[in-house]
């Protein structure tokens, strides 16, 4: 049986620290110090916004803008199934770019826009316009959306094919 305490010369009995103490008390430093740099070079790294998010510019004047969007970037098909909207644009166009890392580069830009159209089309519509520009190509993609009723009318080609792939490749 392991005595948990000893006497020391005076009869006191002294506790026996255990060989867990042990080792934690003689690699404390080393410990601490891979805590600080896993701290300070990765957790930043985690918590920062993510390539696209840096690269996307949005000009909203206002709530009913940011709806029009929000229907655009979220709109997942009639069967609300699948990937949304917006996914499928980012993956086209990283599969167009595969050989390099088209959304870490320095010249590539994205920009949304929304215009009120509500004279021309009647209440409730929007154009809402993505723009992707990099060193050596623009596409734009431009959607009528009625915020009322969430329906979307693509206007250009590129947009009408992104809506085609969201309703029925997925």
């Amino acid at each position: 049986m392991v005595e948990d305490s000893k006497s020391d010369k005076d009869g006191k009995k002294v506790k026996k620290e255990s060989d867990l103490k042990k080792f934690l008390k003689k690699r404390s430093f080393i410990y601490l110090m891979a805590t600080v740099v896993f701290i300070v070079f990765f957790v930043p790294g985690m918590i920062e916004p993510s390539d696209l998010e840096k690269k996307l510019a949005e000009n909203f004047e206002s709530n009913e803008q940011k709806i029009a969007w929000d229907i655009i970037k979220l709109y997942k098909g009639a069967d609300d199934n699948g990937s949304n909207l917006f996914d499928t644009i980012i993956t086209q166009i990283e599969n167009a770019y595969s050989n390099e890392k088209i959304l870490k580069h320095n010249d590539t830009f994205l920009e949304i826009s929304v215009q009120d159209i509500q004279e021309q089309k009647g209440v409730g519509f929007y154009e809402v316009n993505f723009t992707f520009q990099t060193y050596d190509d623009v596409r734009k993609y431009i959607w009528n959306v009625n915020i009322e009723t969430e329906e979307i009318i693509p206007i250009n080609d590129g947009a009408r094919k992104m809506i085609d792939i969201v309703e029925y490749y997925d």
